[in-house]
């Protein structure tokens, strides 16, 4: 092979340039994509199952019912709750707010500084005011999901991928040069078989912990026992962050229900060993092992990619850094067949 060979022409390398530049530009355009990327990998086994006994296209569209059917049914259920365990807890906000005065106020009493800038932040919170800011968040929520059509987009690009996925990842392989093509081929197939692993695993692990969660809150005798479960389970997205978003409310919930010290103890105890069980078992066999990312690297790559992407960005670390680990130990073997790593 000549060394003219090796190089890739200027205007084959701007074209790429251009396509990920594009691709820059449009990410937010293009999230409805990436969802449904993502839920087709969730799915994919059940199609590869059905596709034994029926046309791809005919499993696909079963799938596709089957999920629909499965999330309008769920929704149905949850949606109408969560709003009633928001209503509850605005109207119980009062309630709250004098346990606080009750438990803190001879505390606060001792130590005027502290006590008049508690105060004003307690007074500050009004269920009037909470209710204001979850009105203006839901809306920009909802013009968000609008304005990227979402919600129309997501099963039509997820149908054609359950269906057509395979061929897809064929054709964009038949772009490589022939010599480079069984290595990359390698490659998309580790970086999909991690991918898969990665979201099966992690919505599994969301739901066992919810469920652990709730039960242990609710053995204790924890207001709220069931949402704070909820929120638990899937802030295990991000690693280490239940302990902030539903550990600290526990306790300041049981706390000003009348718990003491020891039983605030317990309970933060029983919290931490179903964090263990998640840490020690859980997310190594059903998401490290699939996915092959160290915690660290779990971390790592939601603060690179959360800091550049944004929002987008944390949804979707933990599968840009399986596809730079796949590409990066594919250089790795490079580097040490290459001459100057073998004469050194």
């Amino acid at each position: 092979m000549t060394e003219g060979a090796r190089r890739i022409p200027l205007r084959f390398a701007a074209a790429a340039l251009g396509l990920l530049l594009a691709i820059w530009f449009l990410r937010y355009a293009l999230l409805p994509f990436i969802v449904a990327t993502l839920l087709a990998y969730l799915l994919a086994p059940l199609v590869d199952r059905l596709g034994r006994h029926m046309r791809p296209a005919y499993a696909a569209g079963v799938t596709l019912l089957a999920s629909v059917g499965a999330l309008v049914g769920l929704l149905w259920v949850l949606i109408p709750w969560l709003f009633l365990q928001g209503a509850r807890l605005l109207e119980s906000l009062p309630h709250w707010q004098a346990q606080a005065q009750a438990k803190v106020g001879p505390w606060l009493s001792a130590h005027p500084w502290i006590s008049s800038k508690a105060t004003a932040l307690v007074e500050g919170i009004e269920p009037a005011t909470l209710l204001r800011g979850l009105k203006v968040t839901g809306g920009g929520v909802l013009d968000v999901l609008l304005s990227t059509l979402e919600l129309v987009l997501v099963p039509v690009i997820l149908w054609f991928l359950l269906q057509e996925g395979r061929d897809l990842l064929t054709h964009l392989l038949e772009v490589a040069p022939p010599r480079h093509q069984p290595r990359i081929q390698s490659m998309v197939l580790e970086v999909h078989k991690r991918i898969g692993g990665y979201i099966r695993g992690q919505l599994g692990v969301a739901l066992v912990m919810s469920l652990l969660h709730a039960l242990a809150l609710t053995l204790f005798g924890v207001p709220w026992a069931w949402l704070l479960g909820l929120i638990a389970g899937f802030s295990n997205f991000v690693p280490y962050t239940p302990y902030l978003t539903a550990l600290v409310p526990a306790l300041v919930l049981a706390y000003l229900d009348g718990g003491r010290s020891g039983y605030l103890g317990l309970v933060a105890l029983v919290f931490t060993l179903v964090q263990k069980v998640e840490a020690l078992y859980l997310t190594p066999v059903w998401v490290g092992k699939a996915s092959g990312l160290h915690p660290l690297e779990v971390l790592l790559a939601l603060v690179a990619f959360g800091h550049w992407f944004g929002l987008v960005g944390l949804l979707f670390a933990v599968p840009l850094m399986i596809v730079a680990k796949v590409a990066w130990h594919a250089l790795m073997v490079d580097y040490r067949a290459s001459r100057w790593f073998q004469e050194g």
